[in-house]
């Protein structure tokens, strides 16, 4: 089938075309109340070296090759379950991820959070981000650090709006126009193809034959039977049509009378008397009455016996 063939369809099938848009239209409400519009926010922290590795007058920034184990340990708490339902138990749509900024080679950890309003992922980050100094020291208590060995953070950027994502609204959207015209399309042709395939087949068949009714039979008890009267119908049943049980019953009782179909008889048409030339009236005789058939032709030998025999008799006759 041709791309005209199914336009012609749809416009055939309107009313499926209609419906199917329709149906299509509800889906895209749905895909977009489904799957709402999320927004994200960002921030990076720094690991920053301790006062023992930088020195009196260092620069800490010249002392970070050594951080990079810190940030990874600190990633892995934020990473784990039990910090998960920590900081986002304040928004059940909250989520969060925390790991190293890979486009860096330095200790710079990426906090990347979703969430369904705007405000909760301002929030969520917002917690994150002043957690991980805290936790950061926390570590390094628990096993004995002195203070001027423990490490500090930096924030190095965050965001202060959150960013709109409707990467997962636009694909429902156009899952579900595909789907609803792809629906809506093969619908139509569907039942296009129904419909013509009815038609053919009713043109085909052509229309059924009407069943012949049965004539209907005399009373013999009216008395337009009785004296003979020919039925209003176009035809009657006579005694072959009635069956052997009506000859018989007619058998039976000889006074019943069944009245016999009329049939119409060809009007008869007089062929005009052809006469062969041995029998035509000679001019001013009597006419002659005698008509013979058009093959009436004898030979001559026959015709000459005859008049011989004509002649004989006559001359017998008038001896007599």
């Amino acid at each position: 089938m041709s791309f005209l063939d199914v336009i012609a369809a749809l416009g055939r099938r309107w009313y499926v075309t209609v419906a199917g848009l329709f149906a299509t239209a509800a889906l895209l409400l749905g895909a977009s109340t489904l799957e709402p519009p999320v927004y994200t926010a960002r921030g990076l922290v720094l690991l920053v070296p301790s006062q023992q590795m930088v020195g009196k007058g260092g620069n800490p920034f010249l002392a970070l090759g050594g951080l990079d184990l810190p940030a990874r340990v600190v990633v892995a708490y934020y990473e784990s379950d039990v910090a998960k339902a920590r900081f986002t138990s304040g928004s059940p749509d909250s989520e969060y991820v925390v790991a190293i900024e890979e486009s860096t080679r330095g200790p710079v950890i990426s906090v990347d959070v979703t969430d369904s309003s705007p405000q909760g992922a301002l929030a969520t980050l917002d917690l994150l981000t002043t957690s991980v100094p805290v936790e950061l020291r926390r570590l390094q208590e628990e096993v004995d650090a002195p203070e001027t060995a423990i490490v500090s953070t930096l924030v190095l950027a965050k965001d202060e709006k959150a960013q709109a994502d409707n990467s997962g609204t636009v694909r429902m959207i156009i899952a579900a126009t595909g789907v609803g015209l792809v629906v809506t399309v093969v619908g139509a042709v569907a039942v296009d193809g129904l419909a013509r395939s009815r038609v053919r087949g009713r043109k085909r068949v052509g229309p059924p034959e009407p069943v012949p009714a049965d004539p209907p039979v005399a009373d013999p008890a009216t008395p337009d039977a009785k004296a003979g009267a020919k039925p209003a119908g176009p035809k009657q049943a006579g005694p072959e049509a009635a069956g052997p049980e009506a000859e018989h019953a007619q058998q039976a009782d000889p006074g019943t009378q069944t009245v016999k179909p009329f049939v119409a008889r060809p009007p008869t048409v007089k062929l005009p008397t052809l006469r062969p030339p041995s029998v035509q009236p000679q001019p001013g005789g009597d006419s002659d009455d005698r008509a013979l058939p058009p093959w009436h032709n004898p030979p001559p030998e026959s015709r000459e016996r005859r008049r011989d025999e004509a002649a004989a008799r006559a001359s017998s006759a008038e001896s007599r």
